[in-house]
């Protein structure tokens, strides 16, 4: 699926997509009165920091609300969710940063009193795309915020945030939203088929987002590489096949990471042809993955599996790729039912 139009947004905090914990937090803040003035949203991409931001001054600004959430039905409401609330202002990169031009016209207008509603809401979207002099300029605010305005700094990285920044604000963590939420989603509100669902929520990495985002094509294309790479693991072919397509894969870089994903389901769903078939994942082809897992041990599809995993983590690193593929494949096939260190050692 490429989806064309825009995903549906959640109307309140009701309909919010996971992170319980960082809604209850809020509305408890907003019970007690003591909502900070300044906070960092900070979390994965796709897991909904800046939707919440935009909810919450929905929330603030609502003409009728309950005690917990806003009516989404008022002038108020319908006017966030639009976009066209006069106090709610969201701004975020110009090219590759926040320009200081762009937080002095900020602190500007928050300096009035809300124009029309209860509280100026202003939301820093890619708030750590800041230089450090842009920065420093809204610190001021950010210590002694004007009355009735709250600021929210959205962030995937709050640590590239100056210190100074993240001292004056009260830090909000997001984590991934859980898989099987995301696939109800997907089948319940974006009317997609129950098995695409299931695996665009698989390689989400728990980003609604990037499960909307999910496309089919490109799914079919990389996992049919994938399946190679797999199938030659299992069979434990010739170095001689494996070396061009961790080459080819190596520079596909935009590929990378899904193909790795996709190599971590496939060698999950052998996992489960051995202990529950019923939870295998890639339905279409479940006969040639049991026939596979049934060439192997469990205990090696287990190392198989923990050794890819570690090489994902150690992605971050730059690592080359291609020498860890083929180092990876070369311990598989070497060892004896064990695979240590990302396939980086061969096991004895």
């Amino acid at each position: 699926m490429v989806r064309n139009e825009p995903m549906q947004r959640p109307s309140n905090l009701r309909s919010f997509l996971g992170n319980p914990r960082a809604v209850d937090t809020l509305v408890r803040a907003i019970e007690r009165n003591r909502l900070p003035h300044a906070m960092i949203f900070a979390g994965p991409a796709g897991v909904g920091k800046r939707t919440l931001a935009h909810l919450l001054a929905q929330l603030l600004n609502c003409l009728a609300p309950s005690e917990t959430d806003a009516c989404a039905t008022c002038m108020s409401c319908h006017k966030v969710l639009s976009g066209v609330h006069p106090d709610v202002r969201e701004l975020g990169p110009e090219g590759a940063f926040i320009k200081i031009e762009q937080i002095r016209a900020l602190i500007a207008e928050v300096a009035f009193q809300p124009f029309e509603g209860e509280y100026r809401v202003a939301i820093l979207d890619g708030a750590d795309q800041m230089r450090q002099e842009t920065a420093n300029s809204l610190l001021k605010t950010l210590e002694e915020p004007p009355s009735r305005t709250f600021l929210i700094l959205v962030t995937t990285n709050p640590y590239a945030l100056l210190a100074t920044i993240r001292s004056r604000c009260r830090m909000l963590q997001f984590g991934g939203i859980p898989h099987d939420q995301i696939e109800h989603y997907l089948v319940e509100r974006e009317g997609i088929n129950p098995r695409e669902a299931r695996i665009a929520a698989l390689l989400s990495n728990g980003s609604l987002s990037a499960a909307v985002s999910f496309d089919a094509g490109r799914f079919q294309e990389v996992r049919g590489q994938a399946l190679r790479f797999v199938r030659l693991l299992f069979e434990r072919g010739g170095f001689f096949q494996i070396s061009p397509m961790a080459s080819a894969l190596a520079k596909e870089k935009e590929n990378f990471q899904l193909w790795l994903d996709l190599v971590a389901i496939l060698l999950q769903d052998a996992y489960f042809a051995h202990v529950s078939p019923a939870r295998m994942a890639q339905i279409d082809i479940a006969q040639e993955l049991q026939a596979l897992a049934g060439s192997l041990p469990i205990s090696t599809i287990v190392s198989a599996i923990e050794a890819v995993q570690k090489l994902r983590r150690s992605l971050v690193y730059n690592l080359n790729r291609q020498i860890a593929l083929e180092a990876l494949y070369l311990s598989f096939v070497g060892t004896r039912g064990r695979i240590s260190d990302c396939g980086l050692r061969i096991a004895d």
